[in-house]
């Protein structure tokens, strides 16, 4: 069942367990978890999208029971330090009314994850299936960098190592000039493509031609295509 862990949060409504209008997380994960163990001595399928929501309740619970409860302001409470207050906050000192004035901001900043959290089990829903989204968002960026690991200073030296540079930029240069004998523009995956090589083995070269001034690289959009043109009169070291 695709909304499993969101049909037990209902269900948990829908018998009473809970006030979907007035929820309390503490109250809600404690049960949420009662529930799983039952499932689990039923022998009863426990998605991971079920353990995963669990698992965020039982940081949204860690949160507010961690949280400041001393006091939840309104939104538009105006911020005001009476003599009282100032030795509960720690501002009973010489301190300049500015500098007392910024410590209660900060404080009062630091609550408004507290002022935040779920109110109705509608909020709660939306919110866990945002953190599944982002879960899911992070599990993809990790496994592209697994399979696209960057560039590194080392994977640039070992190219100038592994294939010496006159013989290098001779072969990129040569495979230009058969794609464009007329000194035309072409791409450095079409120069790819036609060497069989891969995009650091030809752009390097190209770099090292680049530099003498025997061609020109360009790039007319980000991530886009980078483009090789000889230089007018352009001629390789050798010549």
């Amino acid at each position: 069942m695709h909304e499993e862990p969101v049909e037990i949060l209902v269900q948990l409504a829908e018998r009473g367990e809970i006030d979907p209008w007035n929820i309390d997380i503490v109250d809600v994960t404690d049960r949420f978890l009662t529930e799983l163990e039952r499932r689990r001595e039923l022998d009863l399928r426990i998605s991971g999208r079920t353990l995963f929501f669990a698992a965020t309740l039982l940081r949204m619970k860690s949160e507010c029971l961690t949280a400041d409860p001393f006091e939840e302001l309104d939104e538009g409470e105006v911020l005001e330090i009476s003599e009282d207050d100032e030795d509960d906050f720690g501002l009973a000192d010489e301190a300049e009314p500015i500098e007392r004035l910024e410590r209660e901001i900060q404080r009062r900043i630091g609550r408004k994850k507290v002022r935040r959290r779920p109110v109705t089990l509608y909020e709660l829903i939306t919110e866990l299936k945002a953190a599944e989204k982002e879960e899911r968002r992070r599990h993809r960026k990790r496994a592209q960098q697994e399979e696209e690991p960057p560039i590194r200073a080392s994977d640039v030296v070992a190219v100038a190592h592994d294939e010496d540079y006159k013989g290098a930029t001779e072969a990129v240069l040569g495979c230009y000039d058969v794609l464009a004998p007329e000194g035309e523009t072409v791409t450095v995956r079409a120069l790819c493509m036609s060497l069989e090589r891969g995009t650091i083995e030809v752009y390097i070269p190209l770099l090292f031609l680049a530099l003498e001034g025997v061609v020109a690289l360009w790039q007319e959009e980000y991530f886009g295509d980078v483009y090789v043109r000889r230089n007018a009169n352009g001629q390789s070291g050798d010549a």
